[in-house]
């Protein structure tokens, strides 16, 4: 994703753009929560304010042009006809915003639809499941309201919602070639956790979402909604407040080994470990989530892997190896406070790649120590989830961490 420069009206704010296809998708936030796709079909770009929109964002055209000022105004009255239209609202889950035209006095025309690339492939639950029991009931989308909830974070293919009175997270698929790998998730945590749930992995979805009452495809799942947000933003809250203890590190380290490990003596792995994908319930224990194994980040996959994802012939012991060099970075990160953001929109910075502390680290000694060997650039030298499972239960400080 490109960043761009800041620009917003109200609370809807441009947060970048991703060129796919022949479409431009510009990036939003809305009511500092979530993100919405702009949809912008290219078309040849036979209209100005196509070219505008393309110029600008791809930077072609530099500021201070009158085409570039031309193109900021286009996107401001866009973001603003956005911003007056849901005010109390936000587009129903599942669906994207597209500008479809702008008019001589440069108001834009925004429709909201469900993206129809990814509508066109998505499956029914019998197709999702196999021949499998399917143990969820289906809802239609238009039954889920979704919130705004200030602190939180969603990418435009997950959102809080409500239903029946309890707030839930809606997520689908982040793109049309990606249908069937991001659902496929919810047949993961289910028959994943059909004999034995795991108290640190995502449970079973609640429900199914279908495109409507009479339409059943699948565009979703349900799943529930942990208020305290992801790892990463969490332990910077207790950093804030001088909360962030020794004790709570070792107990999230230990934690996210038990997680990875029932994962893998399940003949399974999560693939990409990160602070943004670990979520932490009202008792303050972490929760792994986003179980779909297939695409990991740069700045935590192990340098073997080489690619974004697991390589198809891999063994298993091969897949632990890489899950504790994730699990190492991931402790880095939230060990040092270093935002995944940070790393997002700074990639050549050293934290991008390297694992390293300062002589005035906070990172306890012996973590630091026991991090340090699982990023270890030779795969059979760090140690196995076993092995880590037993010297973060006690070896280290001399006591059980509960």
């Amino acid at each position: 994703m490109a960043n761009c420069p800041t620009l917003c009206v109200g609370d809807w704010e441009l947060k970048g753009h991703l060129l796919e296809d022949s479409r431009l998708l510009v990036l939003v936030e809305a009511h500092q929560s979530c993100w919405i796709n702009i949809v912008i079909e290219q078309t040849g770009c036979q209209k100005r304010w196509m070219t505008l929109f393309f110029d600008w964002f791809l930077r072609r055209t530099q500021q201070p042009t009158s085409d570039a000022r031309a193109s900021e105004m286009l996107l401001l009255a866009v973001l603003g006809s956005c911003h007056e239209r849901y005010k109390h609202e936000l587009p129903e889950f599942g669906n994207n915003l597209c500008l479809t035209n702008v008019d001589d006095d440069g108001h834009p025309t925004i429709i909201e639809e469900a993206d129809p690339a990814i509508v066109e492939v998505l499956p029914t639950a019998d197709v999702l499941f196999g021949k499998k029991e399917i143990p969820l009931h289906i809802i239609p989308k238009s039954k889920l309201r979704v919130q705004a909830i200030n602190g939180t974070f969603f990418l435009p293919q997950t959102r809080p919602v409500l239903y029946d009175g309890e707030t839930f997270v809606a997520k689908g698929p982040a793109s049309a070639t990606r249908v069937l790998d991001d659902l496929r998730e919810a047949v993961s945590l289910v028959s994943l956790q059909m004999a034995n749930t795991h108290p640190h992995i995502l449970p079973p979805p609640v429900a199914l979402v279908g495109l409507s009452d009479d339409d059943k495809r699948i565009c979703g799942f349900l799943i529930p909604f942990y208020k305290n947000g992801n790892l990463g933003s969490y332990a910077r809250q207790l950093r804030g407040v001088g909360e962030l203890t020794p004790f709570i590190l070792q107990a999230w380290f230990r934690q996210l080994v038990s997680a990875t490990k029932f994962l893998v003596d399940a003949g399974t792995w999560h693939g990409d470990i990160k602070p943004d994908n670990i979520v932490v319930e009202s008792s303050g224990a972490i929760i792994l989530i986003d179980l779909a194994g297939k695409y990991t980040t740069t700045s935590i996959a192990s340098p073997e892997r080489g690619s974004l994802e697991v390589p198809v012939d891999w063994p298993l012991a091969s897949i632990e190896k890489s899950e504790v060099y994730s699990i190492g970075r991931t402790m880095y990160f939230v060990s040092e406070g270093i935002a995944m953001e940070t790393i997002y929109n700074n990639p050549e910075t050293p934290q991008a790649s390297q694992t390293s502390f300062s002589d005035a680290t906070s990172t306890p000694a012996q973590l630091k120590d026991l991090i340090l060997s699982c990023v270890n650039e030779d795969p059979t030298q760090r140690p196995s989830l076993s092995d880590l499972a037993s010297r973060l239960t006690g070896r280290l400080t001399g006591h059980i961490v509960p």
